[in-house]
C-alpha cells in the first residue's frame, strides 16, 4: 500500500519537507533498535581500543554518530533498501537512486547533546545535486528527547546551498543563526521525516532519562563525487534505476 499522497509530494516541493507517522512495521522498528545497540557496542570498542572518548562528531556517553556502517548490523539493508525507502525516493528525487549515506543518531540519557541548524548539503562543501534524507525516529520523538525540528522553506526563505562554519568544540556545522524555530517532528516511533539536503534542521538536547536514537538515510539521483575525483563520495550503492530496485537485497 503507497503512504505518499500528492499532498505529501507538493509540500516537498514547496516546503521541502513532509513526515509519515507510524511508517514502519514492528519488525522494521525491531531491526533499527537492534542494529543500533550493535553499533554503540562496536564504536565503544574503537574508542577503546583508540584511547578517547571522542571520535568525529561522536561523543562517549552523550552523542553518538555511527556512519556508513548499515552491512555492519544484522539485516539492516532491509531496511535501507525497502519498499518504503523506495517509494519515498521515487517520490521525492525520481526512478533514479542511490544510496548516498546512512546514520544513526544517538542521544544519550539526560547528556544528549544539541545539534545546530544546517543543511545537510552543507557538510559536502561543493555544488551537487540535492539529495533526500530520511530520519526515522527510533524511539518515541518529544521535546524533552531532543527531537529534530525541520525549516519549512516558506518560513526562512532559504532553498540554496549557504555557507556553514565549523564549531571546533562540538565538530558540528551551523549555517543559520536566526530567530526562526521551525517545526517540531513530535512523532512516534516508527514515523519517518523526510526532508531536502537543503532543508535547514536542527535537534535539541535529550533531557529526558531515556536514550534517544534516530536513523538516517541519504539518497542521491545521482554518484556525488569531490571535484576532480572519480570515486563516489561516501557510498554511491546503486538502488533504483527506472523506478525499480536493483540493490543487492
Amino acid at each position: 500500500m503507497l503512504l505518499i499522497t500528492d499532498e505529501h509530494r507538493r509540500q516537498f516541493q514547496e516546503e521541502g519537507y513532509f513526515i509519515l507517522e507510524r511508517a514502519l512495521s514492528e519488525e522494521q522498528l525491531g531491526i533499527l533498535r537492534d542494529s543500533c545497540d550493535c553499533l554503540i557496542e562496536a564504536m565503544h570498542a574503537e574508542m577503546d581500543r583508540l584511547s578517547t572518548d571522542h571520535i568525529h562528531i561522536s561523543h562517549r556517553g552523550k552523542r553518538y554518530h555511527i556512519a556508513k556502517q548499515y552491512e555492519q548490523a544484522p539485516r539492516l539493508a532491509e531496511f535501507v533498501f525497502s519498499d518504503l525507502m523506495a517509494e519515498i525516493c521515487r517520490a521525492t528525487i525520481g526512478d533514479t537512486a542511490f544510496l548516498f549515506y546512512d546514520q544513526y543518531v544517538v542521544k544519550a540519557a539526560e547528556q544528549g547533546m544539541a545539534f545546530s541548524w544546517h543543511q545537510d548539503s552543507g557538510y559536502l562543501g561543493f555544488p551537487h545535486t540535492p539529495y533526500v534524507t530520511c530520519w526515522t525516529a527510533v524511539d518515541d520523538m518529544s521535546l524533552a528527547n531532543g527531537t529534530a525540528h525541520v525549516m519549512p522553506f516558506s518560513q526562512i526563505g532559504i532553498r540554496t546551498l549557504v555557507e556553514h562554519v565549523r564549531d571546533e568544540k562540538t565538530g558540528d556545522k551551523a549555517g543559520y543563526f536566526g530567530e526562526e524555530t521551525g517545526v517540531p517532528a513530535i512523532v512516534p516511533a516508527g514515523s519517518v521525516v523526510v526532508f531536502s539536503s537543503l532543508s535547514f534542521h536542527r535537534s535539541g538536547p535529550n533531557t529526558t532519562d531515556q536514550m534517544r536514537r534516530a536513523y538516517v538515510t541519504q539518497y542521491s539521483p545521482e554518484i556525488i563525487r569531490r571535484p576532480g575525483e572519480t570515486d563516489p563520495m561516501h557510498l554511491g550503492v546503486p538502488f533504483l534505476e527506472n523506478g525499480r530496485r536493483i540493490s543487492p537485497t
